[in-house]
């Protein structure tokens, strides 16, 4: 190699290595799209009450998962750990009782999202939903992504604030 290539090959290979050294120390953080992107399992679900009260709808121990891929789309599913077995052991043949205890006990929801990094939050598009009264609606969460944790954020105007705690999927 002549002197002018090995003089080049040098200064990229710098130039590449303060561009890295420059991100780390800058501290560069992913941004809220890119840490929330990825398969999360649920580690509580609790809604503050007005009266200083904690509601565990789904129980000391959910069963959820949520994902939120890179083209703008989730799936949200929340349901009470131990729900009693169907006696019919048949899909659809449940009691009243029974279904009444799934659909109690289970929360899922499905669309779009998009994300507003200025004050950490994602509308959600809501395409369908075990609450039928969520098809089609629009929705805000706040966003707090620690380390491995998310917390999903949900200000009512009730102002019963739900936090949905997950834990990134390894």
């Amino acid at each position: 190699m002549k002197k002018h290539g090995k003089v080049l090959v040098t200064c990229m290979a710098a130039a590449v290595g303060l561009s890295l050294h420059t991100n780390i120390a800058s501290g560069q953080q992913p941004s809220m799209k890119e840490g929330l992107v990825g398969t999360w399992i649920v580690l509580s679900w609790e809604q503050k009450k007005n009266d200083g009260t904690t509601l565990r709808q789904f129980g000391e121990n959910p069963a959820g998962m949520a994902i939120f891929d890179a083209g703008e789309r989730y799936i949200i599913t929340v349901m009470r750990s131990g729900r009693a077995k169907y006696q019919s052991n048949t899909l659809w043949h449940g009691t009243a009782e029974e279904n009444e205890a799934t659909a109690n006990g289970t929360q899922t929801y499905f669309g779009t999202y998009t994300v507003n990094e200025a004050d950490r939050s994602i509308a959600i598009h809501v395409e369908g939903s075990s609450f039928p009264n969520w098809n089609g609606s629009n929705q805000k969460r706040y966003v707090t992504i620690t380390g491995d944790q998310l917390t999903l954020t949900i200000r009512p105007p009730s102002g019963e604030n739900v936090d949905v705690t997950w834990r990134r999927a390894r």
